[in-house]
């Protein structure tokens, strides 16, 4: 496998599946870590919302879910971090390929965990200004059989407002991962190679 999916995807899912815990209004004059924190509540708040209702079919929650996914993450910025050094050598077909197919992999990879949420609570902690348009905004998953886990949302403001950029679990960075794991693949198998390859886990994906 390219990474293991189900464990970042089943972390970020639950996360998304969760009631948020409103932070304090300590950061109330810090417009840009409030809006991250702003950013991250509404995730939660539709998922929960979603999630929950239960005159939506599966196909429904996935189709609400994807949108969702669109709505939140920078999705064409991911993609282009995490394909790396090889996005300059591509070829502008073969970009706008692996972008294309990096979404429909990333929506494979969450939208497949629907219906996962047991009990988790996500803690949203406070959020810090990693520069003049990002900032981190700091969680804990706390679980009913198990130990709590360290989520962090990394946040960029846009030209279209803020989007998620990274998720960052006990300190593993989920852009980063794809982005080394994926430099494995084009290193043996070219960037058409890659995107092969994750057309084949996007098929494995809706299969399961």
């Amino acid at each position: 496998m390219l990474m293991n999916r189900r464990f970042f995807s089943g972390i970020v899912m639950s996360a998304m599946a969760l009631a948020i815990t409103l932070p304090s209004p300590a950061l109330a004059d810090e417009t840009k870590e409030r809006a991250a924190l702003t950013l991250v509540k509404n995730i939660g708040d539709e998922a929960v919302k979603t999630l929950s209702d239960s005159s939506l079919s599966e196909a429904q929650k996935r189709d609400k879910f994807e949108k969702f996914l669109d709505d939140s993450f920078d999705m064409n910025r991911i993609g282009r971090f995490v394909l790396g050094q090889s996005w300059r050598n591509a070829t502008d077909a073969q970009r706008e390929e692996f972008l294309k197919v990096f979404r429909d992999f990333m929506v494979a990879s969450y939208s497949d965990k629907i219906g996962s949420y047991s009990g988790e609570d996500l803690k949203i902690k406070d959020a810090t200004s990693l520069n003049d348009k990002e900032s981190l905004v700091h969680s804990t998953i706390v679980r009913p059989d198990g130990p709590p886990i360290k989520l962090d949302w990394r946040v960029r403001k846009t030209d279209s407002g803020e989007k998620i950029v990274d998720v960052i679990i006990e300190g593993i960075s989920m852009a980063q991962t794809h982005r080394s794991e994926f430099a494995s693949v084009v290193s043996q198998s070219g960037v058409d190679g890659l995107i092969n390859k994750l057309k084949d886990q996007i098929k494995t994906a809706s299969a399961s």
